[in-house]
């Protein structure tokens, strides 16, 4: 077996003391996800770059490989259900991503959802207008680094995060419709409908008398005003279409349920109508806060999904959900504060101006998580704040093994309740890009798998990722090796 040492490839020191495993049935197979440059194939220093450049804290939790992310328990993630916690989060969610290519966001599976337990860790706190995440030191992150006259597009982590560098905030989807499903003046009713009014809003009801014109006709129309806007301007959300066509009615209900507008009628807008959307609500309401949460929600997915940025907060002096909306496609951390015993990313250079974002590591004792997808980012949200952040995951086609947690040491890539029984070995495979695993990766995963069973007394057993636990892991082409009984290649 020709082994990389966690010397050799400059691993972090694990955090906490591991876990003895005893009575192991055998070894899980895994792959990466996400895009593998197939480069890497010819280049094995792009592999111990790649190794080296994520988590490998993450060591505590796989057998193999290092495996980086993570971020705190407050972290959400946006999916086409709306923001889930990563406890409602399940994989098969679609979730929105960030191609770091081209710079667009789409609509993406989540492959895995990743919990570790909760014990004392040194996180890092970034804090500031704009922005709040809770991370660990090596968590990844796709940022836009300016370079003469534009910018160039690179993956850092939480403790290299240089000054100047953007983290994305917003991007415009690439998955949207680009047929209408609804009229304009559909859409324009159910932001009406859903607006919270007030007086100024009032004041525009002939922009409403126009879109119920186009719907129904002059003679309709008339009848039908005072249902959408009521008797004192005010929405009556839930209430019935007395004066509304039984059809529309039962449409605007349906796109509209209790007033709020639901996510598979803002998924079907087209990019001009979500615009529309946004730009008549904020007419009808006369300002963006919002009474109900789930009105903000909505009115906050429309934003996100058209493109824009967008963060909520409660005041508390009101009572009302705030959302701020911003055309700035990103933000940038400029460290205002750091521990002095911290040593996380880069200082600021001499004469860099400082803003009000604050940089320090802080300890936590909450569990961690990150849900794995094919673009490898996905849309998160802390504390109001909005931004596209990275998960990772690694290993090496070349017939080497990266020691890891190394043996008789319990994983936890394997799912709760599943770590006992095997080891976990990952092979740097992917969902795209390199997928098709190469002979070296195969004789590489088998040398790891004999070395665990002469000197890790693991039992017989191959199995994938997903043999008893539900996911996509390790892959089509290297689980129908493992199916196959995962021969020697040749």
């Amino acid at each position: 077996m020709d082994l990389v040492s966690r010397a050799e490839w400059n691993a972090r020191a694990p955090l906490g003391d591991y876990t003895q495993l005893e009575l192991v049935k055998g070894v899980k197979v895994h792959y990466t996800g996400g895009k593998v440059d197939p480069g890497i194939t010819a280049d094995h220093d792009g592999c111990v770059s790649l190794v080296r450049s994520i988590q490998a804290y993450h060591m505590d939790v796989n057998g193999w490989v290092d495996i980086g992310y993570c971020v705190d328990e407050q972290t959400e993630i946006l999916t086409r259900d709306g923001w889930k916690t990563y406890r409602e989060l399940r994989a098969g969610d679609i979730a929105l991503t960030l191609d770091h290519v081209t710079g667009l966001s789409r609509w993406q599976p989540v492959l895995e959802v990743c919990v570790f337990p909760a014990r004392r860790r040194q996180m890092v706190r970034m804090d500031g207008p704009g922005h709040s995440s809770l991370t660990t030191a090596h968590h990844r992150w796709p940022v836009e680094r300016p370079w003469r006259a534009g910018a160039e597009r690179l993956w850092v982590t939480t403790e290299t995060i240089a000054p100047g560098d953007r983290i994305q905030v917003a991007a415009p989807c690439a998955d949207l419709p680009a047929e209408p499903k609804w009229s304009d003046a559909f859409v324009e009713l159910v932001a009406w409908r859903s607006a919270e009014r007030t007086s100024e809003g009032r004041a525009l009801s002939p922009r409403v008398r126009a879109a119920l014109h186009s719907l129904l006709g002059p003679s309709g129309s008339a009848a039908a005003l005072h249902d959408v806007l009521g008797p004192s301007g005010s929405a009556e959300a839930g209430g019935g279409h007395a004066e509304l066509p039984a059809a529309v009615a039962g449409e605007l209900n349906a796109a509209s349920p209790g007033g709020v507008p639901g996510h598979a009628f803002l998924l079907a807008l087209t990019r001009a109508q979500l615009a529309l959307f946004v730009e008549t609500s904020l007419a009808a309401a006369g300002r963006a806060a919002f009474a109900r949460k789930e009105v903000a929600e909505a009115f906050m997915f429309a934003v996100l999904l058209s493109g824009s940025g967008a963060s909520l907060r409660h005041d508390t002096g009101t009572g009302l959900w705030q959302v701020t909306t911003r055309r700035r496609h990103h933000v940038t951390p400029r460290p205002a504060a750091r521990d002095a015993t911290a040593a996380v990313g880069p200082r600021p250079a001499a004469g860099h101006a400082t803003g009000a974002v604050t940089i320090r590591e802080e300890p936590y004792d909450g569990e961690i998580w990150c849900p794995r997808t094919p673009d490898q980012s996905w849309l998160a949200r802390r504390d109001g704040t909005v931004y596209f952040t990275g998960n990772t995951a690694v290993a090496c086609p070349h017939r080497k093994v990266f020691e890891g947690r190394w043996l008789h040491h319990l994983p936890a890539a394997n799912g709760p309740g599943l770590n006992s029984h095997h080891y976990a070995v990952l092979g740097l495979v992917g969902e795209s890009g390199l997928v098709t695993p190469p002979d070296g990766l195969l004789h590489g995963i088998l040398d790891a798998v004999d070395h665990l069973r002469e000197d890790g007394f693991a039992g017989k057993e191959i199995k994938g990722h997903r043999d008893g636990y539900a996911t996509e892991c390790p892959g089509g082409p290297l689980y129908a090796w493992v199916r196959h009984g995962a021969p020697r290649p040749g």
